[in-house]
């Protein structure tokens, strides 16, 4: 399965929002159904990724970084292409 580094998701989340708790209940989620998905457990849907967007007026650039930087074996991370 193709995991994703959500570092960036995180900082922006403690940015933005203070906690994962307040950033759960923005999406409508629970805290351990955040936790799921930044774990690799469980894909964020498009609804969440575009709730994201519009939070902050992201753009397709930001979505990637945020939501789609592919970690490596290596332990290094790059973005989707």
């Amino acid at each position: 399965m193709l995991k994703y580094d959500y570092s960036y998701l995180r900082g922006f989340i403690k940015q933005h929002f203070g906690r994962n708790q307040d950033y759960a209940d923005y999406l409508g989620i629970s805290a351990t159904s955040l936790y799921d998905r930044l774990s690799n457990r469980t894909p964020f849907s498009q609804d969440e990724i575009d709730k994201t967007a519009q939070f902050d007026d992201l753009s397709g650039d930001d979505l990637m970084r945020l939501f789609f930087t592919k970690e490596n074996t290596e332990n290094r991370t790059t973005l989707a292409k």
